[in-house]
């Protein structure tokens, strides 16, 4: 993941603006890499990575570095072992649409949030990026119902669950889509056609606030 996604999450991380002091939630954190990433990237700031999977949360706790404020729970969307109000803002990569009941999980987001704190959710496998429907197979195979929506459709459910000031980006990874000569098919990208696709469809970066 760090290695697919780390360029794009760089991108938007630099845009975000995060204030010294900021406690970031980090949905489907899997090992960590992004936990650790918000946690340095403001002075006292403190993230909370949250994944369902406990060999995650081993892995990202394996990880860890004793330098920035990070800890790692395990914890599932529909229902998050947090408080009310509890967090500044909050991040999530290649991981929301996962979540089983997909309304349920934007409720509970929007529960632990402060009053005015923004969300920063992003997305590969979306109905704007239609190669990426090949996921949705492999997901079945494993036993996973994903969420392939479109931005009009993220949108309708951020504001069912009370978000406001919504905002889409898209965002490519500026590494480009490698060397042809290098690819190696897989699940999720079964050949070189899907692979450019993917790239050039980009990752969806979708900007919500709680309001106050």
């Amino acid at each position: 993941m760090e290695r697919g996604h780390g360029d794009v999450v760089h991108q938007v991380v630099s845009k975000l603006g995060i204030k010294p002091g900021e406690q970031i939630l980090d949905l489907g954190c899997g090992n960590g890499w992004a936990t650790r990433l918000l946690a340095k990237s403001a002075p006292g700031a403190g993230a909370i990575g949250v994944d369902a999977s406990p060999k995650m949360i081993e892995r990202a706790e394996a990880l860890h570095s004793f330098t920035i404020r990070a800890r790692y729970e395990v914890g599932h969307f529909e229902k998050l072992p947090f408080t009310e109000k509890k967090f500044d803002r909050a991040f999530s990569m290649e991981a929301l649409y996962y979540a089983v009941d997909l309304d349920a999980a934007l409720a509970e987001l929007f529960r632990v949030l402060k009053p005015g704190a923004p969300t920063d959710i992003v997305v590969d496998f979306h109905a704007e990026n239609e190669a990426s429907k090949v996921w949705a197979d492999w997901g079945k195979r494993s036993g996973l119902e994903m969420h392939f929506l479109g931005r009009d459709d993220w949108a309708k459910r951020l504001e069912r669950a009370g978000f406001r000031d919504l905002a889409f980006e898209r965002v490519v990874d500026s590494r480009g889509p490698g060397d042809p000569k290098h690819f190696r098919a897989d699940v999720c990208e079964p050949d070189w056609e899907t692979r450019l696709k993917i790239h050039q469809a980009g990752s969806l970066w979708m900007h919500a606030t709680k309001p106050r």
